[in-house]
C-alpha cells in the first residue's frame, strides 16, 4: 500500500554518476575508424583524372552561367510584357465601366421619354 504513494526519483538520479577513470559512452556511436596509416587523401584518384574532372566541371559551370543569363533576360522581358498587359487590362476595364455607365444613362433617358409619351 505504501508503495503506491511513493514517487520514483527522476531518471538523471537513477543512473550511476560517471566517476574518475570511467568513460562516458559516445551517444552517436563509435564512428568510422580507418586502419592505421591510411588517410582519406590516399583514396583520391590520380592528378590527371582530377584535372579532367575539374575541367569538365568548369565547362559545365560556364554552360550553366550562360543559361542563367539567358533565363534572366527572358524573365526580364516577360515581366515587362506582363506589366504592359496589366496596364492595358486596367485601361480596358476603365473604358468598359465608362461605356456601361453611358449605356445605362441612354437606357434611362429612353425609358423616361417613353414614360412621358405614354
Amino acid at each position: 500500500m505504501g508503495s503506491k504513494s511513493c514517487i520514483p526519483p527522476p531518471l538523471h538520479l537513477q543512473r550511476p554518476l560517471i566517476g574518475p577513470g570511467l568513460v562516458q559512452p559516445d551517444p552517436f556511436g563509435p564512428g568510422i575508424l580507418l586502419p592505421p596509416g591510411v588517410f582519406p587523401f590516399d583514396k583520391l584518384p590520380p592528378p590527371e583524372i582530377m584535372a579532367q574532372k575539374l575541367a569538365a566541371q568548369h565547362v559545365e559551370m560556364q554552360r550553366l552561367a550562360i543559361e542563367n543569363k539567358r533565363c534572366a533576360a527572358t524573365h526580364y522581358s516577360l515581366r515587362k510584357e506582363l506589366s504592359a498587359a496589366q496596364q492595358e487590362l486596367q485601361r480596358l476595364q476603365t473604358d468598359m465601366s465608362a461605356i456601361r455607365a453611358d449605356q445605362e444613362q441612354q437606357i434611362c433617358s429612353r425609358l423616361v421619354q417613353k414614360l412621358r409619351a405614354w
